[in-house]
């Protein structure tokens, strides 16, 4: 089995801009997600792996079959070609900028099996505002919003104590600013953004595996978020066995609520509060993240063999509360022991 593996960074995604314009801290998130999956996957299959000449592929993906991409051609072209030689393809890419649908997209256009949800999946999961419509439509605990397109909470967003504007399309906490009014949010609110009532609990995500025939969800885990930016500086898990049960059931309702089909890798954002009625889903990503280089460290078994049903039944923690944690550029602590640096 060959499977190619894109990531948006690495992969020549942005081969025209200058090296030292691309920020070292995405450069290193991408190689420590690319590197973690590959990893994994060399185990049952042979990745393909596109690869932007400047980064080196000896250190990146050691072992692995290269596709060196040409800077002055599309990239786009060079990853379908790359890819129609292989049986699927994972896509590792930012939603922004519309740059997964575009990836997933071009590559089926190609006639490539893509291991990713559906396009409609896609489309809500990739747009905060569609996401949030498809929640609490559903009756799924989500934080109130505002947008320029949709003012019918507008009522119900007075009160709050911080308001958050965020893109509509932005990956993770890139972009996300707070205000202490309504007032000085709401002037900030622009087609492109999102406004949302801010709300208490500690920030957890849980990601899903899903293959055609079977949606596993892995450890749920805590994510460590700057106070004032809340930017993301990597996570620490599992959760005790209470948060576990707690973020899968409110993870399972935000996946029934939005389109079918789910497929790959889908990570859900939320906070939990003092009581499940505090709990909240705040943002669902239709693709692998940063949490992976972790989770891979906290359980038995192999988390891309269950993309092919090569694995089944319930995940297992090989670890205990609280003792894997990790940075966003991939060092990886297991008990206090580095057990992994990119």
């Amino acid at each position: 089995m060959r499977i190619f593996v894109g990531e948006y960074v690495c992969g020549g995604g942005l081969a025209e801009l200058p090296l030292e314009k691309i920020p070292r801290s995405l450069r290193q998130e991408g190689s420590a997600m690319l590197h973690a999956v590959v990893s994994d996957l060399s185990e049952i299959a042979e990745a393909v792996i596109p690869v932007d000449p400047r980064f080196d592929a000896d250190e990146l993906v050691p072992g692995q079959q290269i596709v060196t991409i040409d800077p002055s051609k599309p990239h786009w072209s060079q990853w379908v070609e790359a890819a129609q030689s292989c049986d699927a393809a994972l896509i590792v890419a930012p939603e922004s900028d519309g740059i997964l649908a575009k990836s997933v997209a071009m590559l089926r256009a190609g006639g490539v099996d893509v291991i990713a949800g559906s396009g409609d999946f896609l489309r809500t999961a990739s747009d905060k505002l569609l996401t949030a419509r498809a929640l609490i439509g559903a009756g799924v605990a989500h934080p109130i919003y505002m947008a320029t397109s949709d003012r019918r909470y507008a009522e119900e967003c007075k009160g709050f104590s911080k308001y958050i504007v965020k893109p509509r399309d932005g990956c993770g906490t890139q972009e996300l600013r707070t205000f202490d009014s309504l007032e000085e949010a709401n002037a900030e609110l622009h087609e492109s953004s999102l406004l949302q009532a801010w709300m208490p609990g500690r920030a957890v995500s849980i990601a899903m595996v899903a293959s055609p025939t079977q949606q596993t969800f892995l450890p749920a885990v805590s994510q460590n978020l700057c106070d004032v930016t809340c930017e993301y500086n990597g996570g620490q898990g599992p959760l005790d066995d209470d948060a576990q049960r707690r973020a899968a059931a409110l993870a399972m309702r935000a996946i029934e609520a939005m389109p079918p089909t789910v497929r790959g890798f889908v990570g859900v954002d939320l906070l939990l509060g003092d009581d499940p009625s505090a709990d909240y889903v705040i943002e669902i990503n239709p693709r692998l993240t940063t949490s992976y280089v972790g989770l891979r460290r906290m359980i038995h078994g192999n988390i891309t063999a269950r993309l092919f049903d090569l694995e089944s039944g319930p995940i297992t923690c090989s670890t205990s509360v609280d003792t894997v944690r990790w940075t966003p550029e991939g060092t990886v602590w297991v008990n206090d022991m580095v057990t992994e640096s990119t």
